[in-house]
């Protein structure tokens, strides 16, 4: 792989999570053998990776090369076309990772027909990078990734509901990084009520995510300390219509029917590219048998609870045949002091 294109990707895997429902993208621009410019798509409605390149490049663009994570894209959204830029830089070659099947038109034509090389290299670990992006694009839904921790017997608390602190401080330390790197987090009442967590993100120039709880009874205490943080949204989804606050940074949203499919679909709508849910076994459960779930990170303690499996992760109804059953894979395993993290993509 050129070191160029690696680059680029590199770029975009650093802005992971903070570019709503857009790809994190990075670009490089190369003339003579050097740098001229690099850019990486910094959040939604800002200019994208290519244009913070070029515009950094200016003259030094003309005749040189693009190395860029993701096909540029051909359509005005929030900004126009990258294409144009591109062309309009004097660019003589494109080069990309990935193509982007989501394009309302075929950018590698509109290039080669204002005279410009174009070629895709295809690179597996940026195919991983926007696996979710277009899947999720398609069924206009956010990347949902469902965190739990746990017992090694998959307990979330004692059958007495205590749940402080099963993990160590190592695996809270990673889960700030965890929230950082998505726009929402989701929880419910059930939870709040429980453990009046705060779901902030305690890190050095860390993003708290915007944070939306599933309260479908409205059953909801507005004394508790996620509601003393004033800097960051809280959207309150509900089923009673009586349900309301006159705290600044809450917003009521009343459905009809909260299920999972139209909380993200809304969510969406609502500019939210990557969900994390922090909740209980029953949210938890739910999001784990929907179409909706596309990562799952576990954090294990050396710790066996035992009791009468109430605070199971995932607990159903139903009984599974095991060719029935969510099936997931482990792409990454990590030590966290004693605990262990798996992360799991759903098949």
């Amino acid at each position: 792989m050129s070191q160029y294109l690696n680059y680029a990707i590199q770029l975009a895997k650093m802005v992971e999570g903070q570019t709503g429902k857009n790809p994190p993208v990075g670009a490089v621009v190369v003339n003579d053998g050097r740098i001229v410019g690099i850019g990486a798509h910094l959040k939604k409605g800002d200019k994208h990776a290519e244009v913070q390149a070029l515009d950094m490049a200016q003259e030094h663009a003309k005749g040189g090369t693009i190395y860029i994570s993701l096909e540029p894209c051909t359509h005005f959204g929030s900004t126009p076309p990258c294409v144009n830029k591109i062309i309009d830089a004097g660019i003589e070659t494109v080069i990309y990772a990935v193509k982007d099947t989501t394009l309302p038109s075929n950018g590698d034509e509109i290039l080669q027909q204002a005279g410009i090389r174009v070629e895709f290299r295809h690179q597996p670990d940026a195919e991983e990078l926007y696996k979710y992006f277009f899947i999720t694009k398609r069924q206009s839904v956010p990347i949902v990734s469902v965190k739990v921790a746990c017992s090694l017997d998959g307990k979330q608390a004692t059958d007495a509901g205590k749940s402080k602190w099963i993990t160590n401080k190592a695996v809270k330390k990673d889960v700030f990084q965890l929230r950082h790197q998505h726009d929402a987090v989701l929880t419910g009442s059930g939870t709040l009520n429980a453990d009046n967590p705060q779901y902030t993100t305690r890190i050095e120039e860390g993003k708290n995510p915007i944070k939306v709880i599933l309260a479908n009874s409205g059953n909801l205490n507005f004394e508790l300390d996620i509601f003393k943080n004033t800097n960051t949204p809280i959207w309150i989804y509900t089923q009673n219509e009586k349900l309301s606050s006159n705290i600044e940074q809450v917003k009521i949203i009343h459905l009809e029917n909260c299920s999972i499919e139209n909380i993200v679909k809304d969510l969406y709508q609502k500019g939210i590219g990557r969900l994390l849910v922090e909740a209980g076994p029953t949210i938890t459960s739910e999001f784990l048998l929907s179409n909706y779930t596309n990562e799952l990170v576990i954090y294990y303690a050396p710790k066996i609870i035992g009791g009468s499996g109430d605070y199971q992760f995932f607990h159903t109804d139903h009984i599974f045949d095991l060719s029935e059953v969510p099936q997931f894979e482990i792409v990454n395993s990590q030590m966290l002091e004693q605990n262990i993290k798996l992360e799991l993509r759903k098949k």
